[in-house]
Parts: structure tokens; sequence; C-alpha cells
């Protein structure tokens, strides 16, 4: 799992510090040159995109935060700022995580649905009757809390860094820590789900076998 982040950190982390190194070295103006800097989270969605041809939630509040984020910090011309949106993202998930709470069922709780059904109907319908089980509920409930609130403090400590740090420092130290926190808190959802799976098999509780595909027809 962790390999599997290294193109991401290669391309949020990496190249645009070697970029904004190269323009500033040249004497392009610090704001400038991180704008230079933003298409490579456009890249790593577009690099998503290619490989599941899918755009899912977190990805487009990505993709409207980074435009949004671009243009504001045209028209402040404040390079501060710029830094501090970094954050923004993060800190939008976080916050629906935890005001996803106040609504029947919380937003892990979709995302679960989701990967566990893979498309698959009758996965997905039997996800869905598990929210009568008490256990189940607190577990969708818990894991939804885990990330907004990691998500709400990973915001405000790169904010902190943003304001106080170099610019140079601030384009490593941020995306590591973003990349680094969503690395932990899948790490620990895939065990504490994994524990959910096993009690609930104890139970009695299994998921139902994916449908085979239709066979294709043919012309006699």
């Amino acid at each position: 799992m962790l390999r599997g982040l290294l193109p991401s950190i290669v391309i949020n982390a990496v190249l645009p510090l070697l970029l904004f190194q190269v323009l500033t070295g040249r004497g392009v103006a610090t704001l400038q040159a991180l704008l230079w800097t933003s298409p490579f989270p456009l890249a790593g969605i577009a690099v998503d995109w290619a490989r599941s041809r899918r755009l899912n939630g977190i990805g487009l509040i990505s993709l409207v935060l980074i435009a949004l984020g671009i243009l504001t910090s045209l028209i402040s011309g404040n390079v501060r700022f710029f830094l501090v949106k970094e954050s923004f993202g993060t800190a939008t998930f976080g916050l629906i995580c935890l005001g996803s709470l106040l609504l029947p069922r919380p937003l892990l709780f979709y995302f679960g649905r989701e990967f566990a059904s893979g498309g698959d109907a009758a996965r997905a319908a039997w996800f869905s009757s598990l929210w009568q089980h008490e256990r189940f509920r607190h577990g969708m409930r818990l894991m939804t809390t885990v990330w907004g609130l990691a998500y709400v403090a990973e915001a405000l400590v790169r904010v902190g860094i943003a304001l106080v740090a170099p610019p140079s420092l601030v384009l490593v130290v941020s995306p590591v820590l973003a990349f680094g926190v969503t690395a932990l808190l899948i790490i620990w959802t895939m065990r504490y789900s994994a524990a959910m799976r096993r009690r609930g098999e104890a139970a009695g509780v299994v998921a139902p076998e994916r449908s085979a595909p239709a066979p294709a027809s043919r012309a006699d």
C-alpha cells in the first residue's frame, strides 16, 4: 500500500520542489513559481482517472479546490495565502466527514459500500443491510469520526507550517504530511474493518459471493 503511494508523492512533492527550485533560481517570482507547481496535483488526479476511469468524490473536491485556490491566489498576490490554501481540501473533507455524522448514515458508510461491493449489486445490498446491526453502525460512525478529526488536525498543522516555514520547505513537508496521514488512516481502517469482518463472520454474517459476469452471446 505504501509503495502504491510513491507515485503520488513523486508527483505532488518531489517534482513541484524541483520545478520551484529551478524557477526561483532563474529569477522567477516566488508566487509565480508556486503557481507553476499547481499542475502536478492536477496530473495526479488525471493519472487516477486514467487508471480507474472514474472521478470519486474526494478527487472532485480536490480538483475544485485547486482551481479556486489558483484563482484566489492570483487575485490576492500573497505567497502565504497560496501555501495555506493547500490545506483547504483536507480540511473540507474532514469537516464533511464530521458533518455527515448528523445524517442518517455517515460518509464512510457510502465509501465502504462502494469498495466492498466493487460494483456488484448483490454485495452492495448486503452491505446496506448490515446497518441493522448496532455494532456495524458504531463502526461506521467511529471510522468517519476518526477520518474527520485526523484530516482537520492535519490541515491545521499544515497551515501552521505554511505560515512560518520557507516556501521550498512547505512544498516538501505539506504533501508528505498529507499522504502520511492518509496512509495511516488507510492502514488503520483496513485493520479495523478486518476486525469487524471477523466478528461478523463469527456471528454468522457472511458476504455473498460476487455475481459471475454474464456470458457473451455469440451469433450462430
